[in-house]
């Protein structure tokens, strides 16, 4: 019995360890690149904690026009914009697009190509539900030849309570059935 109940509470720290995994800050190295008619986004996330590349991120790339209340914003945040909770800007976005994986924590997108002036590039992160992480900086177009590197940093975020108890008991139940049924088919035995 006590060696059920040892392995069941090194099941649930293992469970609770992956839940709030993912709650740190991420390094965000952005590489804008001249392609024709469209910029050439590649980008590398990196754990701020962990220094782990991070997999299987959801997210996108947001042009915004740098407008007045867009730059106040980027001033009170010492030239970047990082917030976690609420995704959206006071603006519209003039392009936007979904990175796609393309290795190890190394994710690549295409945007149009928008017209000569200054814009708030915005990295959104969607991939736990209930917290939008997000890091913006400005960038001016028409860009160099070489192109331009941006350096980001998204927020620490936490999973929303109800989302998390959730997850937790879905993946917890399988386990209680099973340690159910071990526990029942124990009792059945006579000894000898």
């Amino acid at each position: 019995m006590m060696r059920t109940f040892r392995s069941f509470a090194a099941a649930l720290a293992v469970i609770l360890g992956v839940a709030w995994g993912h709650a740190e800050p991420v390094q965000l190295v952005v590489q804008l690149a001249p392609g024709g008619e469209r910029v050439n986004v590649e980008m590398q996330m990196i754990g701020v904690v962990s220094t782990l590349p991070i997999r299987g991120a959801v997210v996108e790339v947001r042009l915004y026009p740098l407008t007045d209340e867009l730059s106040r914003l980027l001033e009170e945040g010492g030239g970047e914009l990082s917030q976690a909770g609420n995704a959206d800007l006071p603006a519209t976005p003039v392009a936007q697009a979904s990175f796609e994986e393309a290795r190890e924590g190394g994710y690549r997108a295409k945007l149009p190509v928008p017209p000569a002036g200054d814009y708030l590039l915005t990295v959104v992160d969607t991939t736990f539900k209930g917290e939008d992480a997000l890091a913006a900086k400005k960038v001016s177009f028409p860009l160099r030849p070489s192109g331009a590197t941006l350096s980001l940093e998204l927020p620490e975020t936490s999973t929303p309570n109800r989302y998390l108890l959730y997850a937790l008991l879905g993946l917890a139940l399988p386990a209680l059935v099973g340690i159910g049924f071990a526990l029942a088919a124990r009792g059945d035995r006579k000894p000898a």
